[in-house]
């Protein structure tokens, strides 16, 4: 039975997004859409079915980038665990009191210090999620609003500055432009002038601070936020967050609690990630800075970022004689365990994406498009199909490697203008790509976000995928607009902001009356 590149390649995917909603068990879900794939490769086999599953598993996790990911997550773990137990969370807490003296600057202060750490979605993710998160518990701002934030200020913020993506989004540029035969643009101009035709990415990260400041929650959202303030839940009853420190280590230690417990690690993850970024872009060669970040081992200078973060937690512990060496060691591996669930997460996302690729799902959902398509509908198309690919993968760059050297050469021999062919299409393309980055559960970016928040994972998706699938429909109405009409998109972009103010208005009004 052929299964590669027909409709059965979808199902694998579907299995796992369809039970993680249903029975909220997101390793379990996820090991069964494995074995879907497997079963459907091996010509229903069952025994080949879980040779083939746990194959790809150990693949997942034996990936060079892949296990510095991995240990890079426990070392995280154990750089928060030595902050919760030094008492620098606590110190933290007290600071906040006295600083942030409600839970819209708390909110707020979360999207602005997201639009900040833009080099990098993981890390962004790890030191936003570090800052804020006791912080919001204290403001008794739900964990669910957290992660949403997290999330949404993660992917796509790197999307569109200058992070260490851009080398990998112009290189797609470039092959978009070559299968096209475009040799009169710049990748660089053309990813630059494909920014405004991002507005999944735009929308998204205004509509946080739209929430934010206005306070306008609805859906699932709403009653998390409601549970929180009224009840003092920042969880729900029954959740498993993916990170729970009060459980894992117990009471910090509060004879000494400093406001540097927290910072020195922090600075030190930042400066030390910094430098790796620079550090090995350098040593792959480059003249330029975007050249050096271009050329970065992303992987391996969060790892030394997520070292460095432990080890001045270990150097405080001991230097303040706050720990003795055996009880920093004990802290350092009880930070393994507070990721141990995180991790597992992670390699059996990465793995079911390996088993899109076997099936050749991205080949199947491209192939559904026909050549005769007029262009007025193209950029909505391409929108939709890069969102399906993106939310079943879990991959954004997946999804542009599928789409740019097929979106632009389309749209080039539609208009015969290569501008307008390259940056409306780049645009299209890198929105329909995030979509799924940023809401699929088997993306590894909403479960990092899951994490650093101290959500259970289901809970973090069924709130946010509202706000996500808002802010999608404002962008397709966009697309739409964009291609019946010509408007530019400096028009686009004003009327999808007042769309999304009036609709979350709406809403908002609507999930009140359905509390009440």
């Amino acid at each position: 039975m052929n299964v590669e590149g027909t409709a059965w390649s979808a199902l694998p995917p579907l299995v796992a997004i369809v039970l993680c909603f249903i029975t909220k068990n997101v390793l379990l879900s996820l090991f069964l859409g494995i074995f879907t794939g497997g079963l459907l490769l091996n010509n229903f086999n069952p025994i080949s079915g879980i040779t083939y599953s746990l194959e790809k598993i150990i693949g997942s996790m034996a990936d060079e980038w892949s296990a510095k990911l991995l240990l890079f997550n426990l070392l995280m773990g154990s750089g928060i665990a030595f902050i919760w137990r030094l008492g620098g969370s606590k110190a933290l807490g007290d600071w906040a009191a006295k600083k942030i003296k409600s839970r819209r600057s708390a909110n707020v202060w979360a999207w602005l210090l997201g639009v900040i750490v833009f080099f990098n979605d993981y890390i962004n993710s790890a030191i936003v999620g570090n800052v804020m998160r006791d912080i919001f518990e204290q403001r008794k701002i739900s964990k669910e609003k957290l992660s949403y934030i997290l999330d949404s200020t993660s992917s796509p913020v790197a999307t569109f500055f200058i992070s260490d993506w851009i080398a990998y989004q112009l290189a797609m540029i470039q092959n978009g432009m070559s299968a096209a035969g475009i040799t009169t643009l710049a990748p660089m101009a053309v990813f630059i002038g494909s920014i405004p035709f991002n507005f999944y990415c735009i929308f998204t990260v205004l509509f946080v601070g739209i929430i934010a400041i206005s306070g306008w929650d609805f859906g699932p959202m709403l009653k998390a936020e409601r549970r929180a303030e009224l009840e003092g839940k920042t969880s729900r009853d029954g959740a498993m967050p993916m990170l729970n420190i009060d459980f894992e280590l117990g009471k910090p230690i509060e004879k000494r609690p400093m406001i540097m417990t927290f910072v020195l690690p922090i600075v030190a993850l930042v400066f030390v990630t910094i430098f790796g970024f620079y550090y090995t872009g350098a040593a792959q060669g480059g003249q330029t800075l975007i050249e050096k970040l271009g050329n970065a081992d992303a992987a391996t200078a969060l790892l030394w970022g997520a070292f460095a973060m432990s080890l001045v937690g270990i150097i405080i512990a001991l230097s303040f004689k706050l720990m003795s060496v055996a009880e920093a060691m004990k802290t350092f591996l009880e930070g393994f365990k507070l990721m141990l669930l995180a991790c597992a997460i992670l390699v059996l996302a990465w793995s079911i994406g390996t088993v899109t690729k076997d099936m050749k799902l991205a080949d199947y959902v491209v192939s559904l498009v026909g050549e005769d398509v007029s262009f007025a509908l193209v950029p909505a198309v391409v929108f939709l199909i890069g969102m399906f690919i993106s939310f079943s993968t879990g991959t954004s760059w997946g999804t542009m490697a599928i789409l740019t050297p097929i979106a632009i050469p389309v749209a080039y021999n539609i208009t015969k203008d290569p501008w307008l062919s390259t940056t409306v299409m780049t645009g299209t393309v890198f929105a329909g790509a995030i979509f799924g980055d940023h809401c699929s559960p088997i993306s590894d970016t909403t479960v990092l976000s899951s994490i650093f928040s101290g959500c259970d994972h289901m809970d973090h998706v069924n709130t946010q995928l509202p706000y996500a699938l808002l802010c999608a429909f404002t962008a397709l109405i966009m697309y739409i607009l964009y291609g019946v009409l010509k408007l530019s998109p400096f028009i686009l972009l004003p009327i999808g902001i007042v769309i999304l103010v009036l609709l979350t208005k709406i809403l908002h009004t609507r999930t009140l009356r359905k509390l009440a």
